[in-house]
C-alpha cells in the first residue's frame, strides 16, 4: 500500500469531514474514511496503531479552533454571502437555524446553507443573497460541507450573536407579525362584507 499524507492543520479541514469525523462512533477505520475521503476497502490493511495515532492527532488539532470570518466564499464557481443583515433574518430562516442547531454537528452544512447563500447582486459593499427557500437548503449543504473550519467557527460566532438578538427581540416581532395578520384578517373580512 502506498502511503498517504494527511494535512492535520486545522485551517485545511473541511466541514464535510469534520461531520463524517464527528458521527462516525468509536469505528476507526469511519474516522480514517472521514478524515482521508479514501475508501474502507483502501484501509483494512493499514496497520491498527497508525490508525489510532492519526485519529488521536487529528482529534488534538480540532481543538486549535482557529476563527474566520468572510462575508464571501466562493465554492465550485459559486460565489456565496453571509446573510447581509441579521436584522432582517425571515422566520423561517430562524426556526430553520434552530431547528439545525439542535443536532449539532449533523447539520451543521445545513446551517451554513441558511447563513451563506449565493449572491445575486452586487454593488461595491452592498450586495443581496439568494431569498431563502427552505427546499433548496438541502442542495446548497452539499458545497457548505467544503468550507474550511476556520471559516465555519466565524460564522458560528456570529449566529450565537443573531440567536442571542433574535431570542431577546422575538417577543416584538411575534407583537408585530400578529399585529399584520390582524389588519390583514380585518382587511379580507371588510372585502367579504357586502
Amino acid at each position: 500500500m502506498s502511503t498517504i499524507e494527511i494535512s492535520l492543520k486545522y485551517k485545511d479541514q473541511n466541514l464535510g469531514s469534520y461531520i463524517d469525523f464527528m458521527t462516525a462512533g468509536d469505528d476507526y477505520i469511519s474516522k480514517m474514511v472521514a478524515i482521508t475521503g479514501l475508501k474502507r476497502n483502501q484501509l483494512l490493511n493499514v496497520p491498527m496503531a497508525n490508525l489510532e495515532k492519526s485519529v488521536t492527532a487529528y482529534v488534538q488539532n480540532l481543538r486549535a479552533d482557529e476563527k474566520e470570518f468572510n462575508k464571501f466564499i466562493t465554492i465550485d464557481g459559486i460565489k456565496f454571502g453571509f446573510h447581509p443583515n441579521l436584522k432582517t433574518v425571515t422566520f423561517g430562516e430562524w426556526l430553520d437555524c434552530i431547528e439545525f442547531s439542535k443536532s449539532y454537528p449533523n447539520n451543521l452544512d445545513r446551517l451554513m446553507a441558511v447563513l451563506y447563500r449565493p449572491v445575486t447582486s452586487e454593488l461595491n459593499d452592498v450586495y443581496t443573497i439568494e431569498e431563502y427557500d427552505s427546499n433548496k437548503n438541502e442542495h446548497y449543504a452539499k458545497y457548505m460541507r467544503k468550507v474550511k473550519l476556520p471559516l465555519v467557527n466565524g460564522c458560528m460566532l456570529f449566529f450565537s450573536t443573531l440567536t442571542n438578538d433574535l431570542l431577546s427581540n422575538f417577543p416584538e416581532f411575534l407583537e408585530e407579525e400578529i399585529n399584520k395578520l390582524k389588519k390583514e384578517l380585518e382587511v379580507l373580512q371588510k372585502e367579504e362584507q357586502p
